[in-house]
Formats: C-alpha cells, sequence, structure tokens
C-alpha cells in the first residue's frame, strides 16, 4: 500500500465502516449472486485452453499492418493528426491488474476504463483514471481512483484531496453524471464485488454514499450507464455484471505448452445477472431489474443508453461476451421490451454471437437513424450495425471496410467522434489481448483510427495520424473530450499496466467547429437521450447525449459537430428527453454554447443567439 492510501485510510474511518459493512451484507462468497446457481455446461475445455494463449516464450506475432499498408495509409490524403501531452502536462497514472502475484486469472483480463467530465464547474474538462486493484492474498482489493484536474496548461493530481485514494474495491468501470441534479457530476464505480457511489459535493470532494442509495449489486459489475428510463426527470441506473468467477470457481488454464498459467475464457463461467435501478427521486434507487424484464444471463461488459428508434423514450444496448448482443427497446418508461434477436443486432452477419467489448451509437450515415457499434475478439469482425428504422438493424461490417480490419484486434474502449470536423463521426478504439499468451494477435496492440469517408465506409487512418496511435500497448478504456477547447475532439486512453495516455487532436483546422453543454430542467439536469440536429447551409447533423458507451469509460457529455470549411449554420433543435422542443437561430461557430432546457410553459421558439 502507498502512502497516499494510508493517509486517507487513516482519516476516513468512519466511513470505510459503514461502507464495508453494506459490502459484508451485499458480496457474496464466490459471487453467488450470480445466475444460474449450476455450473457452467462443459465447453471444449481443453480446446479453449489451447486457444487461450501460447507458450512461456511464444513466436512472435506481428501486427496485420505492415509496412507497405502504412506507408499506403500514410501518403492518403487523412489529415487526423494525435500528440500525447508530455509527463510535465499529464500526470503518470499506471492502471494495475495485480498480475505481480502471478495467479493469472480472468479478473486481471478486464482492466480499468476512463472518464471525463467538469467536476468543479469551471468550464474546462476533468479526467478520472480507474487504477484497478491488486491481491492480498487470495483477496481482490483495490486502487486509488485518479483525479485529474484541468488547470488550462496542464492537469494536477488531486485524487487525495477529492476523497477517491481508499477505494476498496477492484474496479474496472467509470460513469460519471449528475445522479443527485445539484449540477455537479457524480461518479458510480463498477468491479469485482458490487459498485460505489460516490457523490460530488461540489467543493472538489467526494462523498461515499452507497449505502444511502440503496444501490447493491452482489456480483463482478464490468460497466454501468445512467439514464432517465421512467422520464420522472431523474436519472436512473444500468449496471452491466460479468462471470461467476472466484478463487473458489477458477479452473486452471494455461497456455499452449500445457504447463504455464495463462486467464481462461469466459466460456468456463456462468453468467453474472445485469441491474436496473430506479430514481426514487430522494438520492435513493430501487432494484427494479425483474419488473422491467432485463435479462439474467448475459455476460456483459459495454452498455450504452441512447434513444435508438426516436420515439423519446431511452433505449439500451449491451455489449456481451462469447454470447448474444441484447438490445432493449423502451416501452413507455414502464418495461423493456427484447429486442436482441429480432432486430439483428444481437449477433454477427453469420447470425452467431461476437464477444462484445466496448459499445457505442451514432448517425454515422447522416440518415436520421442513430447506428450500432460493437468491437469485438480477434478472428471476429467489429460490427457496424445500420438502423433500418423500426428498431431493426442490419449488419454492415463487410460493405464499410470494417470487417477485415477488427478481425486482427480484440477491441475493448471504443467512441464515435468528429475527429476531422467533415461533419460525419470517425471511429477510435483501443485493443489489446485478454491472454498474456496469444497465437493469433499479439499481446500488445495499437489502436484503430477509422475515417468515415462521406457517410459510407471507414478508412484505416491509424499509420497517418501519428506514432502515439501506432504504440503497442494492452489497451482497454477510451474516453473522449476536448481537454484544451480548441474545437478538436482527444481521445485519453487507459491500458493495462502501461502509463494513461492523452492523445492531443492536431490535426489542421480547416473547418468549423460547434460544442454543446445542455442543461436539463424538466429533463434530468444530465439530460441522457438529449437529440440535437444543427441544421447548416447545405445538410442537417444529428448528434445525442448518450449513457455508457465504450468500454467501462464515460466520454465527455458535451455534444460536438464538425462542420466544413465555408458551411454556415442556420439552425438547431433541441429534442429534450422530457418531450420538450426548443429551437434556436444560430450563425456564430467555433464556440461552446451553453443551453439550458426552457420551462416547461415557455415556448418552443428561443430567441436568436
Amino acid at each position: 500500500m502507498d502512502q497516499t492510501e494510508s493517509s486517507v485510510r487513516h482519516s476516513s474511518a468512519p466511513r470505510l465502516h459503514a461502507a464495508l459493512l453494506l459490502m459484508t451484507l451485499c458480496l457474496h462468497p464466490g459471487l453467488q449472486g450470480c445466475s444460474p446457481n449450476q455450473p457452467a455446461a462443459p465447453e471444449d475445455t481443453a480446446q479453449q485452453q489451447q486457444q487461450s494463449a501460447a507458450p512461456q516464450n511464444p513466436p512472435a506475432v506481428a501486427d496485420p499492418l505492415t509496412s507497405d499498408r502504412a506507408d499506403d495509409i500514410a501518403g492518403n490524403a487523412t489529415r487526423i493528426r494525435f500528440t500525447p501531452l508530455t509527463a510535465d502536462r499529464f500526470p503518470e497514472i499506471i492502471p494495475r491488474r495485480g498480475e505481480e502475484a502471478g495467479y493469472a486469472t480472468i479478473l486481471e483480463s478486464l482492466g480499468s476504463g476512463a472518464a471525463a467530465a467538469d467536476l468543479d464547474r469551471d468550464g474546462l474538462p476533468d479526467a478520472l483514471i480507474a487504477g484497478g486493484g491488486s491481491f492480498k492474498g487470495k483477496q481482490p482489493i483495490g486502487k486509488p481512483v485518479f483525479v485529474l484536474r484541468n488547470r488550462h496548461s496542464h492537469f494536477s493530481d488531486q485524487t487525495l484531496t477529492a476523497g477517491l485514494a481508499d477505494i476498496r474495491l477492484y474496479h474496472h468501470g467509470l460513469a460519471v453524471a449528475d445522479a443527485d441534479n445539484d449540477g455537479f457530476p457524480d461518479l458510480l464505480i463498477s468491479g469485482y464485488g458490487g459498485v460505489l457511489y460516490f457523490r460530488n459535493q461540489g467543493d472538489g470532494t467526494f462523498l461515499d454514499e452507497t449505502a444511502a442509495a440503496g444501490i447493491c449489486c452482489p456480483a463482478w459489475c464490468s460497466s454501468a450507464a445512467w439514464a432517465d428510463f421512467n422520464r420522472d426527470g431523474n436519472l436512473d441506473l444500468y449496471v452491466a455484471g460479468y462471470v461467476d468467477w472466484s478463487f473458489e470457481n477458477d479452473p486452471p488454464c494455461f497456455a499452449a505448452d500445457g504447463v504455464t498459467r495463462d486467464n481462461c475464457s469466459p466460456k468456463l463461467f456462468n453468467a453474472c445477472p445485469d441491474f436496473l435501478f430506479i430514481s426514487g427521486a430522494d438520492g435513493t434507487w430501487q432494484d427494479q431489474t425483474q419488473a422491467w424484464g432485463v435479462r439474467p444471463d448475459g455476460k456483459a461488459l459495454g452498455v450504452i443508453a441512447a434513444d435508438l428508434d426516436r420515439d423519446g423514450w431511452t433505449d439500451l444496448y449491451v455489449g456481451n461476451d462469447v454470447m448474444i448482443n441484447f438490445l432493449y427497446r423502451n416501452a413507455g418508461g414502464r418495461q423493456f421490451e427484447d429486442r436482441s434477436i429480432s432486430s439483428g443486432a444481437g449477433v454477427s452477419s453469420r447470425g452467431s454471437p461476437d464477444a462484445s467489448m466496448g459499445v457505442d451509437a451514432a448517425d454515422y450515415d447522416n440518415d436520421g437513424r442513430f447506428d450500432l457499434w460493437a468491437a469485438n475478439f480477434e478472428m471476429e469482425s467489429f460490427a457496424l450495425y445500420r438502423n433500418q428504422g423500426s428498431m431493426m438493424f442490419r449488419h454492415i461490417s463487410d460493405e464499410a471496410g470494417i470487417a477485415a480490419v477488427g478481425a486482427h484486434y480484440v477491441g475493448w474502449g471504443t467512441g464515435f467522434g468528429d475527429f476531422d470536423l467533415d461533419g460525419d463521426e470517425d471511429l477510435a478504439v483501443c485493443n489489446g489481448n485478454v491472454v498474456r499468451f496469444p497465437q493469433h494477435s499479439p499481446a500488445k496492440q495499437r489502436m484503430l483510427l477509422l475515417e468515415n469517408i462521406e457517410q459510407s465506409w471507414f478508412r484505416e487512418a491509424t499509420a497517418a495520424a501519428g506514432n502515439s496511435l501506432m504504440q503497442q500497448v494492452n489497451g482497454r478504456g477510451l474516453a473522449l473530450l476536448d481537454w484544451n477547447l480548441d474545437g478538436r475532439l482527444d481521445l485519453l486512453t487507459t491500458p493495462v499496466e502501461s502509463p494513461a495516455v492523452l492523445l492531443q487532436n492536431e490535426t489542421p483546422l480547416q473547418g468549423q467547429w460547434l460544442t454543446l453543454i445542455l442543461s436539463g430542467t424538466s429533463s434530468p439536469r444530465h439530460p441522457v437521450g438529449c437529440i440535437a440536429e444543427l441544421r447548416t447551409d447545405r445538410r442537417t447533423l444529428l448528434r445525442q447525449l448518450k449513457g455508457g458507451g465504450s468500454y467501462a469509460s464515460t466520454h465527455l457529455p458535451w455534444l460536438h459537430f464538425g462542420l466544413l470549411d465555408g458551411e454556415r449554420p442556420r439552425e438547431l433543435t433541441i429534442h429534450w428527453p422530457s418531450g420538450h422542443r426548443q429551437t434556436l437561430s444560430i450563425s456564430a461557430a467555433d464556440s461552446v454554447m451553453s443551453i439550458q432546457e426552457p420551462a416547461a410553459d415557455a415556448p418552443a421558439q428561443t430567441p436568436r443567439i
């Protein structure tokens, strides 16, 4: 234990005692809260172990991007460029997983996420990094959640003063949103054994209110998403469960040599259930998992909340490992309709399940419908699902130019963003293997940057975007933000056992941009599901404030539009989750605009800005 952790534990003993009591009630011996309780169906264990890894000194696995192809991409017309912030501007933080203990458990395969939010409401995006965990004997223990405050020119480490240095939970996910409608972003930490809820007190500190909030998740929880599913003006919470691993349920898995221990496959374990908590509007949440029809059989790693059919109700898409993905249509704020199979978004183009980690949604083809995206396992196709309307989706990775690229990587944190300011949204993916001794692709992998070409297909533009994206790391979390407010989206990445990196977007500014900070009144103050339509003199662009997304991470909740050189914005229409519609006539670009939802009885048309 480092000095920072020790000092905070000593100073917060009363709060820690209460929290530990909650965990005693809420935790499990061996994660018995996962379902079903019977042993997992016998998979082809020997075959799975052989696929999991290679010997202690495996042959080098080449990156599929050959030098010839790199030269070809670099010579193409892409303009996107990223450069990492140096250590004097962004502190060196290394997420941990406890591999020094030598256990090689599946717990160590998930890694840590990241988040971006304006924690102190000074107008500058701050950063949070999930520190992960280690082992004390055979007890998983947590590392700090690192809080990095944006100081205009650099970030400063405020973990100790923020009250997030003493995190007992071996954790992965950071779900950030203004859960109590007070204007300050709060924090939900997900990990092995449950979740922790920390309320932002508005003075630079966070207070553990897990027990008071009533959020009890007795399982291995990977990611989470905040959203107002019943449209009562308060954020609800969806928590994704993974598998029922424990040291009591830890089958031996080995590399191809049959001797070297390696991480097991999730196929060898039962699923942990997902949970849905509905806000009581009083700082508490009630478990409504069964009432809303949430399935208990997922092995979830990614979840995103968004209004996918544009009916005014926030839906859910859940990326599951080695199982079909779940798609839930929100049926009028009363329950979820399971559209996992009928929608076409649950399986690959072959009709089989993929192993999905990171997820996102965006109108990539500018047809007015939100499409779905899932970063999948190696030897599978990363999945782009085009929204056909009526909650029907078509797997189009082949025709979009993605299938061949994604098959070489194990994708995790991901996000749509207009990185080159041309109006359409590109894709970024962090990659890294789940085993230590792989055979098919390297354990450490580079990122993928997929440039959206004319809203119809994606060009792999990683090599041309700079050496920083080509670094071989064991990638996991990814959060998008504009840290220096220059209108260009940056990338915060959190690899396993490597320093977190903030990649600054230095793409030449040839176009324009517009960023929206939205604040609800009848809607939640953090209005997940809010849709903005920007009409210009050439086209209409669509963005949505989403809950969850990526893998175990939270993007900065500001809506970002890129505009072509000479393109002029004309009108902005905001569709608030409450049902209110607001129209603004605009003429300015290259700015950050704060927009508040008008009162329920205010006119829909507001003055020109």
